[in-house]
């Protein structure tokens, strides 16, 4: 009987070798489909930091181990341009610390970033990532949701071979997808064709009136059949929905309230004064609680805020301030203008004149602003398109270094009546509105088929 048993146990331990050794051999001959590697392929798939600024460029941050990619700016600096890259605000993030955000103002872009992959060669793959996308040419009056978006298509996909253009015949892409103001999985399989795939997200704006943003978070390159993790969302408070999405691409806005309750300052015993603060284009809470030297929790129950993501351009805020260590913000002292300016500036506002080589994003970053800001202040339809010796105002809380002194550039010669030049920089809408003409009606007395399409030196009728 024991000998019975022995020899029972070494037949099946003698089963398991042969059994173990097949799968090496399997394995090293390349013929499995994703046998022995499982679970998420991708490194840093929940976009968290740090955030990487490529070749020391501030405007190209992005997550660890990802890369951008993006077309090339096509004739217009309207078309095709390079998309901003830099970790998504608090309110944008799907899951986890951070999310990877990437846009472009009054342009746009064909591109998003991508990431190359070890895999086993023939493993079928799955790729997905969640997507949220805001599109609005009326960004600046309200945040949460995307009014006349720009048709802004959205794709993912799989090089097989592993290569990183973005533009390969060999990509498997997933069918574009258009959809605002709401997170969105999107997904795609692919069977590996070497030894490393490269997984790919792409946007594609048709428009580029306002601003178009895209988000990302919580990606996955599974072997097909494993399931992606799944993300725990935060759970539900008592801030009223902005919008409900009704069906693909569209959503109902819903009337709230967002007045924010002060709670007098007395009520927040770890300070005793508070400075009064209206929120600009840009902020967010943990921003503002930095620059006051004080703690996002603290202005939210200063504020009566359930949900301290949610913030809006315009709010007055209530900043508790710890009277042994803040120092207050220094005072901004308004420029003089001439006489006769067309729009003085307002109080605490300055004004600056543009010499050649400024952009607006390089006046902004002086002037510790935002374009946005700036382009609103300014009445500047394309931020792309100001010129030497114009005037614009400024906010800010401190005067810049003052710009070195330039010489004027000549200006362009005058076109004949009823003609436009077209000038670098310049886009159809932008000369609709000199004009008080229709884009449609510019487009069809120039037979302009595509409106985006227009270059520097071209003469165009004025009807």
């Amino acid at each position: 009987m024991r000998k019975q048993r022995f020899v029972t146990v070494r037949y099946i331990m003698t089963a398991l070798l042969v059994c173990a050794s097949v799968g090496l051999y399997l394995n090293a001959s390349g013929r499995t489909v994703g046998a022995f590697q499982t679970g998420n392929l991708l490194q840093n798939p929940g976009f968290e930091e740090p955030f990487v600024a490529i070749n020391g460029d501030t405007t190209l941050r992005v997550a660890a181990s990802w890369q951008p990619w993006s077309l090339p700016e096509g004739a217009s600096s309207a078309i095709n341009a390079r998309p901003e890259y830099k970790p998504a605000p608090s309110n944008r993030i799907y899951s986890g610390n951070a999310a990877q955000e990437y846009n472009t103002f009054y342009a746009t872009h064909t591109g998003g970033v991508y990431q190359r992959v070890p895999v086993t060669l023939n493993t079928e793959l799955r790729f997905s990532v969640f997507v949220y996308v805001w599109s609005s040419a009326a960004f600046l009056q309200q945040q949460d949701v995307s009014e006349d978006p720009n048709d802004v298509k959205v794709r993912v996909g799989i090089d097989p071979k592993g290569g990183t253009d973005g533009t390969s015949p060999n990509i498997v892409w997933s069918s574009d997808s258009e959809f605002y103001d709401q997170w969105r999985e999107l997904s795609v399989v692919a069977t590996a064709q070497n030894t490393a795939v490269t997984v790919f997200v792409r946007s594609a704006p048709e428009g580029f009136v306002g601003t178009s943003n895209i988000y990302l978070d919580d990606a996955a390159l599974l072997p097909l059949g494993e399931a992606p993790p799944t993300a725990t969302l935060p759970g539900p408070t008592n801030t009223p929905d902005i919008f409900v999405p009704t069906q693909e691409g569209t959503v109902t806005p819903v009337q709230a309230t967002l007045t924010p309750t002060p709670l007098p300052a007395t009520a927040t015993p770890d300070n005793t004064s508070t400075v009064v603060y209206t929120v600009q284009a840009g902020d967010t809470v943990s921003a503002i609680a930095r620059r006051y030297n004080t703690t996002i929790d603290a202005i939210g129950k200063v504020n009566g805020l359930t949900n301290v993501g949610l913030i809006y351009v315009g709010q007055t805020l209530l900043i508790p301030v710890s009277s042994g260590g803040q120092t207050t913000p220094p005072t901004f002292t308004p420029v003089p203008t001439d006489a006769g300016t067309e729009n003085p500036p307002q109080p605490g506002v300055g004004s600056y004149t543009i010499v050649s080589g400024d952009t607006l994003y390089g006046i902004a970053a002086r002037f510790n602003t935002t374009a946005a800001t700036l382009a609103q202040l300014n009445n500047i339809v394309n931020p792309n398109l100001i010129y030497p010796g114009q005037v614009i105002s400024v906010p800010g809380a401190a005067q810049p270094a003052p710009a070195p002194a330039a010489t004027p550039e000549p200006s362009a010669p005058a076109p004949q009546p009823n003609t436009h030049v077209v000038q670098a920089g310049e886009n159809l809408f932008r000369i609709s509105l000199r004009y008080n003409v229709t884009v449609d009606a510019l487009a069809r007395a120039n037979n302009i088929y595509n409106t985006n399409l227009i270059f520097p030196g071209q003469v165009l009728a004025i009807p």
